[in-house]
């Protein structure tokens, strides 16, 4: 039984890999701007979430937005977490690719995380980590190739400028998280560092400081007074601050059995910006597929935003293998 829930477990491995390699081939850019608040990949939130539940899981996805001044951006993501009972810790990788619309910039980036619990409390505990990110931004390949065949004495070239290499960006991250039964929040903090790589750049300055703080309570359905496990609701809470930024959405999210559905408001108090979005999800054994979209409305242009997620997510649940009694049961977590 072992061996065949063993085989069973790589096969599955083998198609979500076939499946994420697919969507980098077809969703290959992407920006990596603070403005996404991710839907279903809590490892974006904070770096804590590495090798959470001692589970191993891989998510990929695709965030898109339609900007009122007429910009198109998008972010893909890829992360592979999972816990290492030797280090008692968390690990985590990041890839990033992205598009910036507006000045028509690529950016590729990696990154890795670490996290560790320290002390718990009760059936609490709290998980420091830190996380380093690394991206590189070009010129968008096709624009640059047009503006190479361009006579630039009568017709300028595209934004951002004649060279291909724009700049770099180092962004370490620290988190903390502090997880229970009854609740999880945390608040994660980055810092920008910038290395210039054109003579001429038109690209904005960005803000080097971000906080990003989420509180998200868990409670379950009710049924004649009795906890009724099929059905579990966790609103969340989450609010980005920087020097130019400030986002927030409050929602829920709720399962029931293999489907997920969520209902959120996210506002934009710097640009002013307001709007709801919705979620929807399967589960398929350790699969997840969730689709998020919503819309908003941009009071100073008086026009229509619009955003959307999708996500991959396969979770392999931790096994407790005992090694002095190998045939034993296997451990619950708690």
């Amino acid at each position: 039984m072992d061996r065949e829930r063993d085989s069973i477990l790589k096969k599955r491995l083998q198609i979500g890999w076939l499946v994420v390699f697919f969507l980098i081939c077809h969703f290959g850019e992407a920006q990596t701007g603070h403005e996404f608040l991710p839907f279903s990949n809590k490892l974006l939130l904070n770096p804590s979430y590495a090798g959470f539940d001692k589970n191993t899981s891989v998510w990929s996805g695709l965030q898109l937005s339609r900007l009122p001044e007429n910009r198109l951006n998008h972010v893909f993501s890829l992360t592979y977490d999972k816990w290492s009972d030797k280090l008692k810790a968390g690990t985590a990788f990041y890839f990033y690719q992205g598009l910036a619309g507006d000045v028509n910039t690529n950016t590729i980036g990696a990154g890795f995380s670490f996290s560790k619990p320290v002390k718990s409390f009760g059936e609490g505990q709290f998980i420091p980590s830190v996380n380093l990110n690394v991206y590189t931004a070009a010129k968008q390949w096709f624009v640059h190739f047009v503006d190479g065949m361009l006579d630039k004495e009568i017709e300028p070239p595209s934004p951002p400028g004649e060279e291909f290499l724009r700049y770099n960006l180092f962004r370490p991250r620290l988190g903390i998280l502090w997880s229970s039964p009854d609740l999880e929040t945390g608040i994660s903090a980055s810092y920008t560092l910038r290395q210039k790589l054109a003579f001429e750049e038109e690209l904005p300055e960005e803000t080097p400081l971000h906080l990003l703080f989420h509180l998200a309570p868990k409670m379950r359905g009710k049924r004649n007074g009795l906890t009724s496990k099929p059905y579990k609701i966790a609103p969340e809470l989450i609010i980005l601050y920087s020097e130019g930024l400030f986002l927030s959405r409050a929602g829920f999210q709720a399962e029931h059995t293999d489907r997920v559905f969520g209902l959120f408001v996210q506002n934009n108090y710097s640009d002013n910006v307001h709007g709801m979005a919705g979620m929807w999800g399967w589960r398929f054994d350790h699969f997840r597929i969730n689709i998020a979209a919503g819309s908003a409305y941009s009071i100073p242009f008086q026009k229509m935003a619009f955003w959307g997620e999708v996500s991959l997510g396969l979770i392999v649940p931790y096994i407790d293998f005992n090694k002095k009694s190998p045939w034993a049961s296997p451990k619950k977590l708690h």
